[in-house]
């Protein structure tokens, strides 16, 4: 049986759990050169589940949601359709700041998800389609 005191989460999973009470020390990291990175890009970052750009969030999570990069997705289960909204509201976030970048989306993978994260870095073709189709949904 799972002791939910020993797990570590993702920063994922964080944003689904709502009135989370989980420190830090349980949140899954990077490799410490790796999260001095992601901690410097995202300083200023806090989630926004009710964002004022819905149809940003939509657009974006739903490039996210059918590129599936975890293999997560249920495509039956419709309650599913807001996975990836969190990534999403980051990205949004990022181009905002005028930070979004091929290595800044990376980041977003790397910060949310650490071990997990299915892009080794931002050269991966999969993570630069999906950077693409993002980029057009600013030109819009």
């Amino acid at each position: 049986m799972l002791n939910f005191d020993e797990m570590l989460f993702t920063r994922h999973s964080l944003c689904h759990i709502s009135g989370h009470d989980v420190t830090e020390e349980r949140i899954c990291q990077s490799a410490p050169e790796i999260m001095s990175e992601l901690r410097t890009i995202f300083s200023d970052y806090s989630y926004q589940p009710l964002s004022l750009f819905v149809d940003l969030v939509d657009k974006i999570g739903g490039i996210f949601y059918e590129a599936d990069p975890l293999g997560i997705i249920e495509k039956e289960n419709p309650s599913q359709i807001d996975e990836y909204f969190p990534e999403a509201d980051m990205v949004i976030w990022l181009h905002l700041s005028s930070n979004l970048t091929p290595r800044s989306f990376w980041a977003v993978w790397e910060y949310q998800f650490a071990d997990s994260n299915p892009f080794k870095d931002e050269s991966d073709d999969v993570l630069s389609a999906m950077y693409l189709a993002v980029l057009k949904c600013f030109d819009q």
